[in-house]
């Protein structure tokens, strides 16, 4: 083929393109190193250049320290030599196909994927009212304001105070187990867990091993009595393991534990707005990102055949197979990391 009948061939191959775009999967990346005309070229190759202007850039972006080792002509050279050379290697694999290997199509599938994201997650931050601040903190007020709290376990040994006989009974039971409960580690909470289970005589705590939950000690005294409350109180001196002696009530006998404590809040709002304002525009992007994709689908038409799907059989005790190639992409978490923290 003539070069000037090739040269055609590609004009009008280029000229279908623009007219109708590339089929879906296909597309044209331009893997040149310099994609805009102009500048003073340090170094060249065939169709493209390092211009002095990148190169200063490229230098104030490093740190000083770094900086020191591009002072002389040959440092300056082994590192535009070094650019030239990376972009060379990548003409060849190109020269080769390499381009449609799998390996490289799975790395610029994901990489794409994942500059979609920032686009669409960072770079597009949808903005937070003082509105949105303000509902969100008041229908969350008790995250932010509320008194201390304390989580017991305990074992109960009914006995009414009246009942004098079973009174004493229950004591030489309750005594009994709080001994046990003392030679246990001090924050083995499972093993006063079985404790509770074991003995203790309050169905709705006995099938939780004995928990309580976490209650303020207002609620606990009106729960259980003021003699529980005034327990647990002194427990917290002593941190969460603390054993406390056998406590009396009118319904009976207590063998508590502290399994946990919060100290009082009393957040305001502006204590909290920049904090609440993360997390709502977190949860805007989260939306968005879900939002596209469904949109996405919709534009593609994309449907599961559920009965042909469901004829697809897993077999469990067949031998893992090697990797036919790299493993099909999957959709990245909006936020892989942690969810903002609770005050």
């Amino acid at each position: 083929m003539s070069s000037s009948f090739r040269f055609l061939a590609l004009a009008l191959l280029a000229l279908t393109g623009c007219e109708r775009g590339p089929a879906p999967g296909l597309a044209v990346v331009d893997f040149r190193h310099a994609r805009e005309s102009g500048g003073t070229p340090v170094a060249s190759w065939k169709g493209d250049q390092v211009t002095a202007e990148e190169l200063r850039q490229r230098l104030e972006e490093m740190s000083p320290a770094l900086r020191e080792r591009y002072q002389t002509l040959e440092q300056k050279r082994e590192y535009v030599e070094g650019l030239a050379r990376f972009e060379l290697l990548v003409q060849e694999a190109l020269a080769r196909g390499l381009q449609n290997d799998p390996e490289v199509l799975a790395s610029t599938k994901r990489a794409l994927v994942s500059r979609l994201m920032r686009s669409q997650l960072e770079e597009a931050r949808p903005p937070v009212s003082d509105a949105e601040v303000a509902a969100y903190y008041a229908s969350h007020e008790e995250d932010y304001v509320r008194p201390e709290q304390v989580r017991l376990s305990h074992v109960f040994l009914a006995a009414p105070r009246a009942d004098a006989a079973r009174v004493a009974a229950a004591r030489a039971k309750a005594e009994k187990v709080l001994a046990e409960a003392k030679a246990l580690p001090p924050k083995d909470f499972a093993a006063f867990g079985r404790l509770a289970r074991t003995h203790s005589e309050e169905p709705r705590t006995q099938p939780l091993d004995g928990d309580l939950r976490y209650r303020s000690l207002e609620v606990l005294a009106q729960d259980f009595g003021p003699e529980v409350a005034e327990a647990a109180r002194a427990l917290v001196t002593s941190g969460p393991g603390a054993l406390s002696s056998v406590v009396q009530t009118d319904a009976g006998l207590h063998v508590l534990q502290l399994t946990g404590h919060q100290t009082a809040s009393d957040l305001k709002l502006e204590d909290v707005r920049q904090q609440i304002t993360g997390r709502l525009s977190q949860e805007k992007r989260t939306q968005a990102w879900a939002e596209l994709l469904s949109h996405l689908e919709r534009r593609a038409g994309f449907t599961v055949d559920a009965t042909t799907l469901s004829r697809v059989h897993v077999d469990m005790s067949t031998p893992m197979l090697p990797p036919s190639g790299p493993p099909p992409g999957t959709i990245p978490a909006p936020f892989p990391t942690a969810a903002a923290e609770q005050p």
